[in-house]
């Protein structure tokens, strides 16, 4: 591919690019502003309201003093000697009401605590037994964590209400591993005490953890997350109060560096702080990228959004920085011929001078003879230079793409090379390769 071939190219193609769209709002700085505790009230709207006119005094005292059917949250119903400790269930389905029929006819609690461990033959020291006051109703609430006559690790969490005990939450996790309680109390300062809790979930061999803060919600009469997004992660986060403004902060550390299920991790640490409704996600540390394909991934991720300058920053980085090891033993050859594919996308979409550079490389370091044919390269060699052909014939990116796409579609490693980094790495699409 000739020199002036590619500077023709790059005054043709300058009026092609598409406008960018608005660049997306940072990530709010970190410390989250932390209000202090506030009272909420819900005012019923004037038009929801009844068009009812009370104008007689009697019938107003009358209304006025009839009684709500507010329930008792602290009436228990009253130990009975004798009551029988259930036995394992057939199935899970019948375990959680064996446990509260036991303790609605005056069972002790404590002695559940045993019968889940060994009656109902769980894991040795996996079944535990907590109290705490989670609903604010004076009385503790009842945490009840064993293995499941099914091997489902399972966490109950029972109360009372008007004298009898109800299931208030249930969740249980992938396997025998029982939901981790990693804290009870009041770690926001909103009177209230919340339950922190991790459970094991899976996608076939690749296990991680879901993290949960729960709070009682009178409102709704049921506990809400007060994680504003799903927080799955191979560790488990720990509550610490780093800006020592005596609210807790979720902090989790990133210290995993990948496996063959996952692909490579950046290690680092995400922290969430509370900002009066919900903890959010407020600072995000990350080391220094350790392998090739993940910085090609984050300059990919630039060029998802048309950030073209740090896409093309972040892809000179790739290819630049000697210090990046390979996930893959083949993989060098195969993203520096990727790398020299995209940055060619985004010259082209900018009308940078460039691409001429970028294609003198591809056409030394890729170059082929008698011995060495297209098909004998890496397939994004072949996609470069088809997409420099159409360009040049049609002046327009959407045409050149398309040819892309039949590359594509006829040498399928395309798409199989980059989708094999696990199941923590992006997933590409065909249209994700060449989206003009």
């Amino acid at each position: 591919m000739k020199t002036c071939l590619c500077l023709l190219i790059v005054l043709l193609v300058a009026g092609c690019q598409p406008a960018a769209p608005a660049t997306p709002l940072p990530i709010t700085p970190f410390p989250t502003t932390t209000p202090g505790q506030t009272l909420r009230g819900i005012l019923t709207p004037a038009a929801a309201r009844p068009a009812v006119l009370l104008a007689n005094p009697a019938t107003i005292e009358a209304l006025s003093g009839r009684a709500t059917a507010t329930p008792d949250t602290s009436a228990c119903p009253a130990l009975t000697a004798g009551v029988s400790l259930p036995g394992r269930p057939a199935a899970d389905s019948a375990a959680g009401q064996l446990l509260l029929d036991y303790l609605n006819a005056g069972g002790a609690p404590d002695a559940l605590e045993e019968v889940l461990l060994t009656g109902w033959s769980a894991p040795e020291n996996s079944a535990y037994l907590l109290r705490n006051d989670l609903t604010g109703s004076g009385t503790p609430d009842l945490l009840l964590g064993y293995v499941s006559p099914e091997g489902v690790g399972t966490l109950l969490i029972v109360g009372c209400s008007d004298g009898r005990y109800v299931l208030r939450y249930q969740t249980s996790a992938d396997g025998e591993a029982l939901p981790q309680v990693i804290s009870l109390g009041d770690i926001n300062r909103s009177g209230r005490n919340e339950l922190l809790f991790a459970r094991r979930v899976c996608q076939g061999e690749a296990c991680e953890f879901e993290t949960q803060l729960l709070e009682w919600s009178w409102q709704r009469g049921r506990f809400v997350n007060l994680i504003n997004t799903p927080l799955v992660s191979l560790n488990i986060p720990a509550v610490r109060d780093i800006d020592n403004d005596q609210v807790g902060e979720l902090v989790l550390t990133l210290d995993n560096r990948g496996s063959a299920a996952t692909g490579p991790l950046r290690t680092g640490v995400n922290i969430f702080d509370w900002n009066g409704a919900a903890y959010v996600l407020s600072i995000v540390q990350l080391d220094p990228p350790r392998y090739r394909i993940q910085v090609v991934q984050e300059a990919d991720k630039a060029f998802s959004r048309l950030d073209m300058t740090a896409a093309a920053a972040t892809y000179q980085q790739a290819l630049d920085n000697a210090d990046l090891r390979d996930w893959f033993n083949d993989e060098e050859r195969i993203l520096i011929a990727y790398i020299y594919y995209r940055l060619i996308l985004v010259y082209a979409y900018t009308g940078d001078v460039r691409l001429s550079e970028v294609l003198a490389r591809l056409n030394v370091d890729y170059a082929t003879g008698s011995e060495t044919t297209l098909n004998d390269l890496p397939a994004y060699v072949q996609m470069a230079y088809a997409f420099i052909s159409t360009l040049e014939n049609t002046r327009s990116l959407r045409l050149a793409c398309e040819e892309v796409q039949k590359i594509i579609v006829e040498r399928p490693s395309a798409l199989q090379l980059l989708n094999r980094y696990g199941s923590r790495s992006p997933t590409y699409d065909a249209l994700a390769l060449c989206p003009y």
